[in-house]
């Protein structure tokens, strides 16, 4: 292969290991013994920690491994390890296996006690978080939430966003790039396209005026890459989350599904339009939904749809985003995305125990990226 060309792919490859880096903060606290040397503590929590991020588990598939109805089985699990078997890099994660880690998964977890029970640790505790390298909020420090949000219509056509960027310590991180796309829907239309690249000023802030070609919509949904040096973050922000009434989006290896939501509004959706934003800022289109792809929200079935994309894994989605038709206040498009938001803007995904009161205990810091 020609030198340059090496050189090129390395650098690439680079950006893309560590494009969603997040942190991860293990604590490991003793249950029974009153005193334990710190070092030998922490040499104990360095062991499990390796183990977890470097060892892909076994089977090393184990995340992506699911009945007829894609429910996961935690008896599958016969090692543990969080590592991506895709990847020749260290601390690569498998994102299907740290989906297994949230309790709030509707197509299953793996249980903190079984956990314990595979890896030997008797008389021990642990807990992890995955937080963003970073902290992306609103102008005022305050979290981004849906009643919170850091969109501002500035009149029917305009949409402003306003962001602040900081280090965990909260110390502000200037000339930050933020890029991205905007999807939005009104009535029976639905719009999609990208955001200018702008960069954060001297206290971390930044913001962008975007023009928008439908009158007022329904539904707003904005997708920001923050890039600080060489890691990068992503946030999805919205108006209106309407998954909480359609569907959940769950991925499990190369295979979509839609899960019974939280709220369900009772009603026939059809899938209109499939797009994926990758690990590394790009807009694809996945799928044009046929007069098969509809499902009706109040069936009582935990899956709603499923397919099967060849090659999904390999285009490293970051979020699906699905354009439905719904019959909401007559038929109309509706903009939801998924699954990985929560991983991958300020909120902390956690897992484990609590340790006991005045236990020993040590916290490591690492860093790995999703494969």
């Amino acid at each position: 292969m020609n030198p340059v060309f090496d050189h090129i792919l390395a650098m690439v490859v680079i950006s893309v290991l560590f494009i969603s880096a997040v942190v991860i903060m293990p604590q490991i606290s003793m249950g029974n013994i009153q005193a334990v040397e710190q070092q030998q503590l922490r040499n104990i929590a360095l062991n499990l920690f390796n183990a977890m991020l470097l060892d892909t588990g076994n089977p090393a598939d184990w995340g992506s491994i699911c009945n007829e109805t894609f429910y996961f089985n935690p008896d599958v699990v016969k090692r543990f390890g969080l590592a991506c078997s895709r990847s020749q890099t260290f601390y690569v994660l498998d994102p299907d296996k740290v989906q297994r880690l949230n309790t709030q998964n509707p197509l299953g977890y793996l249980p903190y006690d079984y956990l314990k029970e595979i890896l030997n640790l008797q008389g021990y505790g642990f807990s992890f978080q995955l937080i963003p390298p970073f902290n992306v909020t609103n102008i005022d420090g305050t979290k981004i939430t849906e009643s919170r949000t850091p969109l501002k219509f500035v009149n029917s056509t305009t949409l402003m966003y306003a962001l602040r960027v900081t280090y965990l310590d909260g110390s502000p991180i200037p000339n930050a790039q933020l890029e991205g796309f905007i999807f939005y829907s009104k009535g029976k239309d639905f719009k999609l396209g990208p955001i200018d690249p702008v960069v954060t000023n001297a206290s971390g802030f930044c913001s962008q005026f975007i023009k928008l070609e439908l009158d007022s919509p329904d539904y707003v949904m904005v997708i920001l890459r923050i890039s600080v040096a060489d890691v990068a973050a992503i946030l999805v922000t919205m108006g209106r989350d309407a998954s909480v009434y359609v569907a959940d989006i769950n991925i499990v290896g190369n295979t979509v599904v839609l899960t019974k939501a939280k709220n369900p509004s009772n009603e026939d959706v059809k899938i209109v339009s499939i797009y994926v934003y990758t690990t590394d800022g790009n807009l694809l289109s996945l799928y044009n939904g046929t007069q098969k792809d509809h499902f009706n929200t109040g069936s009582g079935q935990l899956s709603l749809w499923s397919k099967t994309f060849s090659n999904l894994q390999e285009l490293n989605p970051a979020i699906l985003i699905f354009d439905f038709s719904t019959v909401e206040k007559g038929r109309r498009e509706i903009v939801v995305a998924g699954p990985f938001r929560n991983l991958l803007n300020y909120n902390v995904f956690g897992y484990g125990g609590k340790g006991p009161v005045g236990g020993g205990g040590v916290k490591l810091p690492g860093s790995s990226v999703f494969g």
